[in-house]
């Protein structure tokens, strides 16, 4: 027999027609509770206490791989105990490796107990269960995902992810049919369901429907024609932030039927024309219930027929098959369609035509407010005020998704502790708040006095605000400080104003390199980072406006931008020519006005906030005298 390490062990890596989600789950509880006769040839009698319900088939499968990988067995011996356990044991006594799983509520006899090497109590799944089964079947770390994986009955699980089945068309079947109504008739609007008044943290998309749902009224009294009726829209938003949640609260607002359908539920029916029937099928459904909802997901999915790749035949009949869907006066009466994706700029231009699906409404992360109360609808607990500061601190940059899934962990704690769920329960399932050290406040104060001198001296828009925390969960990627504007809603964007912004964006990093003479690692990185911000401007100048070497224009959504910066080095040179400049600029500014600088940075640290009037002030009573580079020199040949 071949040897193997011991860590291989943990890792199924039999044949993968055989292993699912739940079973590979499964497989991770098992390995842990049997790590002590985790090698070759070990013999043992186990007996696994699941501290939970579960599916006694997925884990059978799941524990006779484990165990057949560490002898030659040709049926590992797993099962339950039970009342046939004795006339068993002669089959038993013959084996070298035996697991037993006892069911919750099952009482072991005493002849049970003594048979037993062990009695192992078993977790039998966590959050690194699932980020791991996840990871070994290449799907997303996305918290809807492991959300599912730790709250689905077992019995689920097993039933949505088949071997022949591909787990993300799997998660789409769970959350479908866990979300459908039962009815095979109208889907009715759950009574007991969310409502938009019951939402936070959603933007516009909110005073939308609460519209729509007015209009549906008067739509409903024969007040007014269909045409009168806003029946098109696009969600857009970061993966978690509700869009789900919102066409389900819509529904329920406006008193009528919701229909799904999404790209990966419609393509696992096979072949182009079995998709396009599935769709047409959708539309039928949601016209013959209307007036109704029809919800679009994963719109992005469809693609871009302009996007050139070996799938470029297939995803343009699809989507030409949508359209004319979408166009489908006849079939659209009474019908509004809600599509939601997360990358607006995937979706088809076509789709986002007048008349299809032309109102955006873009969902954004939910900010500190909006957070605690989406805590307070999903848990009905109230924070008190140094609750909300640090739950404000430590869930920053969460969505609704993950609020969620922090109050399913803290309801999961009050049940171990058989008591009720309270706001104890919650902070104690937060990321830790940390006072961050002074250096580090002290370079934040530097970076943030940076964007708001160089914004005041190029004029550039209406400083606002300027502010540094003392407090956050300091993991490297939370926001320190901030350095807000104002912009009117009419404005000239000509070459001078985006250089203007490069600059301003690069004013942190200006002013960190002059006092430190390097600059921290948060100005990259993320999309929302300074040096993430600036390359895309300095792409869509030089490519996408006319406003660079060339009058001619690119495509300038990002993944286009991304594109024309990988495959062409003369372009990506421009970029970082333009860059580069507009760094010397800011620092040139910084280094000149240095005296502001400091007494920005000494304000900072003392109030840790600073208005737009106040940066105005010390900018005038401490600026020094010299000629502005406010306005840019005229280029040679512009």
């Amino acid at each position: 027999m071949t040897k193997r390490s011991g860590k291989s062990y943990r890792v199924p890596w039999t044949d993968p027609s055989e292993i699912t989600i739940p079973i590979y789950m499964a497989y991770c509880a098992i390995a842990a509770a049997l790590r002590p006769w985790n090698r070759d040839g070990a013999g043992f009698n186990v007996v696994l206490c699941p501290q939970e319900g579960y599916d006694f088939e997925v884990f059978q499968t799941a524990g006779r791989i484990f165990v057949g990988r560490l002898g030659d067995e040709d049926r590992p011996w797993v099962y339950e105990l039970s009342k046939r356990w004795q006339r068993k044991q002669g089959l038993v006594s013959e084996r070298e490796r035996v697991v037993y799983f006892k069911p919750v509520g099952y009482k072991a006899s005493d002849e049970e107990k003594l048979s037993a090497d062990a009695i192992v109590d078993v977790q039998i799944r966590t959050r690194r269960h699932a980020e791991a089964a996840l990871r070994r079947f290449n799907v997303p770390l996305d918290n809807r995902y492991v959300d599912l994986l730790l709250t689905e009955p077992w019995t689920r699980l097993e039933k949505a992810f088949q071997s022949r089945r591909s787990p993300l068309i799997a998660f789409d079947r769970l959350q479908r049919v866990s979300t459908t109504p039962p009815s095979a008739d109208a889907p009715a609007p759950d009574a007991a369901g969310p409502k938009l008044s019951d939402l936070h943290g959603l933007g516009p998309a909110v005073a939308w429907g609460t519209e729509l749902a007015t209009d549906l009224a008067d739509y409903k009294a024969g007040n007014i024609a269909w045409d009168r009726v806003d029946s098109g829209a696009l969600l857009s938003g970061p993966p978690g932030t509700g869009k789900t949640l919102f066409a389900r609260a819509l529904a329920n607002t406006c008193d009528v039927p919701i229909v799904y359908g999404s790209f990966a539920s419609w393509q696992e029916k096979g072949s182009m024309d079995a998709l396009l029937k599935e769709m047409r099928k959708a539309f039928d459904d949601a016209a013959s219930k209307a007036p109704s909802i029809l919800f679009l997901d994963e719109l992005d999915a469809f693609g871009d027929r302009n996007t050139g790749d070996h799938h470029q035949s297939y995803m343009t009949g699809v989507i030409t098959g949508l359209l004319q869907l979408l166009d489908g006066f006849e079939r659209r009466i009474g019908v509004v369609v809600l599509g939601a994706c997360n990358y607006p700029d995937r979706v088809d231009p076509a789709i986002r035509r007048a008349g299809r699906l032309n109102r955006h409404l873009e969902i954004p992360l939910p900010d500190g407010g909006a957070r605690r109360s989406i805590v307070r609808y999903y848990s009905g607990v109230e924070l008190d005020a140094e609750q909300a500061i640090v739950f404000d601190l430590a869930t920053e940059g969460f969505a609704g998704a993950d609020i969620k899934l922090l109050v399913n962990d803290a309801e999961r704690t009050a049940r171990r502790q058989r008591v009720n769920l309270a706001a104890s329960h919650i902070m104690e399932h937060l990321r830790p708040v940390v006072a961050l050290p002074e250096e580090h406040i002290y370079a934040t104060a530097v970076h943030e006095a940076g964007h708001a001198l160089v914004a005041a001296e190029l004029k550039f828009g209406e400083l606002v605000k300027v502010s540094v925390t003392t407090h956050g969960v300091f993991d490297g990627q939370s926001q320190l400080g901030y350095t807000r504007y104002a912009f009117p809603s009419v404005r000239r964007r000509t070459r001078s104003e985006f250089l203007d912004e490069i600059a301003v964006f690069l004013g942190g990093v200006a002013a960190e390199t002059e006092v430190f003479d390097s600059f921290d690692c948060g100005a990259a990185g993320p999309e929302a980072a300074d040096l993430s911000i600036v390359t895309r401007l300095a792409t869509i100048l030089e490519s996408g406006l006319g406003m660079g070497h060339t009058l001619a224009v690119e495509d300038c959504r990002p993944r286009r931008l991304e594109q024309l910066r990988d495959s062409n080095p003369e372009l990506r040179k421009r970029i970082h020519d333009v860059i580069e400049q507009q760094f010397e600029r800011a620092r040139s500014i910084v280094r000149r006005q240095r005296a502001v600088l400091d007494q920005l940075v000494e304000q900072l640290m003392l109030t840790k906030e600073l208005s737009g009037e106040e940066v105005t002030d010390i900018v005038q009573r401490h600026r020094t005298s010299w000629v502005s580079l406010a306005k840019m020199p005229r280029r040679a040949g512009m």
